[in-house]
């Protein structure tokens, strides 16, 4: 059996603000690799955030790709009431790259919409990741993929699947690598007919407690979890079966 690869989603998000470095650092306390969210500011600067817009976990009404990285710097994010929740600083994405690389912690990092949208996007991440450590790419947008694989020909993509997406049509996409899938699209007739692509999966959405961690499908290589901890104890007892 390969071993299932353990990724802590948007770092140890169960635990710590999501994409922050007190969720990176303590994702590397558990040991496993770290699922993170790129954008691209207006003026070209690559930041560690999921949504396009900061209004969430800032308050403030304003959209990554519209703004010069300058003016998004000094903006703290955080959600009230929770200590270890507040006061975070947006990640430079160079700079939690470098950090994983020198901790030799395997990335899974999500492009986002301004990465495409972005005039010179996939050509800044491309240079950026030139001599990073372990890492592949992964998306919603199968063109931006391409884009990359292009770029990037060496590089694992990942396609994020919508529900309702025809695998035929994920078939076809030669420069996809494997798929990605929350667990409510995870069933035996999906892996079937994954077999047949020659595709790996990994599963987001996670708890511990899934049918999918007491019996391990060939296919499977990776798990994605906000608690990476009790992910890697319920595989850790599925192997010793």
């Amino acid at each position: 059996m390969s071993e299932v690869k353990v990724y802590a989603h948007r770092g140890a998000s169960g635990y710590m603000l999501e994409n922050t470095w007190s969720a990176f650092q303590k994702a590397c306390e558990f040991g496993v690799g770290i699922e993170l969210d790129v954008q691209i500011t207006k003026d070209g600067v690559v930041v560690v955030y999921h949504d396009d817009n900061l209004k969430r976990l800032s308050g403030k009404n304003c959209l990554i790709e519209a703004n010069n990285y300058e003016s998004l710097k000094d903006i703290k994010i955080g959600k009230r009431w929770k200590r270890r929740f507040i006061s975070h600083s947006i990640p430079l994405a160079y700079e939690v790259f470098r950090w994983a690389k020198e901790k030799d912690v395997p990335l899974n990092i999500e492009m986002k919409k301004s990465v495409s949208t972005h005039p010179e996007g996939p050509e800044i991440l491309a240079a950026m990741l030139e001599g990073a450590g372990e890492f592949h790419l992964s998306s919603f947008d199968p063109q931006l993929l391409r884009k990359m694989k292009k770029r990037m020909p060496e590089t694992e993509m990942a396609l994020i699947v919508k529900k309702g997406m025809p695998l035929e049509k994920i078939e076809k996409m030669e420069w996809i690598d494997s798929i990605h899938l929350h667990k409510r699209l995870y069933s035996m007739e999906f892996l079937k007919n994954l077999h047949q692509m020659k595709k790996k999966i990994r599963i987001y959405g996670l708890l511990g407690r899934e049918a999918a961690l007491r019996e391990l499908a060939p296919e499977l290589a990776g798990v994605i979890t906000d608690y990476p901890d009790r992910i890697k104890e319920k595989l850790r007892l599925a192997y010793e079966r």
